[in-house]
């Protein structure tokens, strides 16, 4: 069986495990055994840790360890849930790209990761851990022994070395319901919404953000909106659900303090659903080096780091004085989208990537 062969199948079993936060163990037995097979020892950690997001479920984390190494390589074993996705748990192709659910966040990583282990034979250890989509509570409860690690997630094999902060919010408006025909009558709670966005995006603590790293992108994201019954009646409630990123060198605490007082303003009521701060490391780091140079083995590119608008298990480590970078296949623009996709060649090279970055880390006695 040939290499694309293999990945296609490998990616086949990940996809059509369905994995949405919380049923992350249906994995963790098909794992094992891999593993076990290629002479990893596994060993199953247990995550009693719950977050507020944390949905209902059984929870494990997966550390698998192959000779002397305290280099960690780290991928999330939940997905995105399906909600309105079609075909969510097949794995479909059209022409050189893979589509479903996680295929690229982060199924296709793990596929990658899994023949890379097959191309050389160097130490390392792997973490599959749960409940990176909601919680974060998998890689926070991970034990393990790392000094630095490698977090899979798309980023378009460029490092990542800084990760916005978020705050996530729900934001609860009131009215007075009248007659469509008559607004004057009555007091929309969806305007009231709708001008409370606009003035949170114009304020200079979110419009004027700017960090080197990041591309500029807007920061707030309404995921969604709900009020009203009809045309004819004026809303008499309104409720948003959004995000807003926050950028190395702003707070994500000052920030929600904003939302708080706006929401006052608009004598409407906000629930703080979690705060992240920013996070950043060193573009120097041993870690951060090594990853650039096996891209640059492979591709004969060598990347520059970027930042990232998304958490990742990375923070988690970052917090615990573990460097770590965040580096993969594909875009995180298409992940959690109904037409999530990746390219089998991109999978194919992260693979020899991640292979060559092992052996490189390992020839290196300061790191290895």
């Amino acid at each position: 069986m040939t290499v694309e062969q293999r990945l296609r199948e490998l990616l086949r079993v990940l996809v059509e495990t369905p994995t949405p936060t919380g049923s992350e163990m249906a994995l963790v037995p098909l794992l094992t055994d891999w593993l076990r097979e290629r002479g990893f020892e596994v060993t199953i950690q247990p995550v009693r840790e719950r977050h507020p997001l944390t949905p209902p479920g059984e929870y494990a984390n997966l550390l698998a360890r192959r000779g002397d190494s305290r280099l960690l390589i780290a991928a999330h074993l939940d997905t995105f849930p399906a909600y309105s996705h079609p075909q969510p748990y097949t794995l479909r192709e059209d022409g050189d790209r893979f589509i479903g659910r996680g295929v690229v966040d982060v199924k296709g990583q793990i596929a990658a990761l899994l023949l890379a282990i097959e191309q050389t034979d160097a130490p390392c250890q792997l973490a599959f851990v749960c409940d990176e989509e909601r919680g974060g509570t998998g890689s926070r409860s991970l034990q393990c022994d790392a000094d630095a690690a490698v977090v899979l997630e798309p980023t378009e094999l460029r490092p990542v070395i800084a990760h916005a902060g978020a705050v996530e919010a729900t934001v609860t408006f009131f009215g007075k319901a009248a007659h469509g025909s008559v607004p004057h009558a009555g007091d929309s709670a969806l305007e009231k919404a709708i001008a409370f966005l606009d003035a949170l995006k114009a304020h200079p603590l979110i419009a004027d953000q700017r960090h080197p790293l990041f591309e500029r992108a807007p920061l707030v994201t309404v995921g969604r909106l709900e009020a009203g019954t009809e045309a004819m009646v004026v809303p008499n409630r309104a409720v948003v659900n959004l995000d807003i990123r926050v950028l190395p060198g702003y707070s994500a605490a000052a920030v929600a303090d904003l939302l708080r007082d706006f929401a006052a303003r608009f004598k409407a009521e906000a629930r703080i659903d979690d705060v992240a701060e920013p996070v950043t490391m060193d573009a120097d780091a041993p870690i951060v080096r090594t990853v650039q140079k096996a891209v640059a083995d492979v591709t004969g590119t060598e990347p520059s780091p970027i930042g990232y608008f998304s958490w990742t298990d990375a923070v988690n480590f970052l917090e615990r004085g573990i460097p770590a970078v965040v580096i993969g296949a594909g875009s995180l623009g298409v992940a959690h989208s109904d037409e999530e996709w990746v390219r089998e060649q991109d999978l194919l090279t992260l693979r020899s990537v991640l292979a060559r970055f092992m052996e490189r880390w390992h020839a290196t006695p300061s790191v290895g």
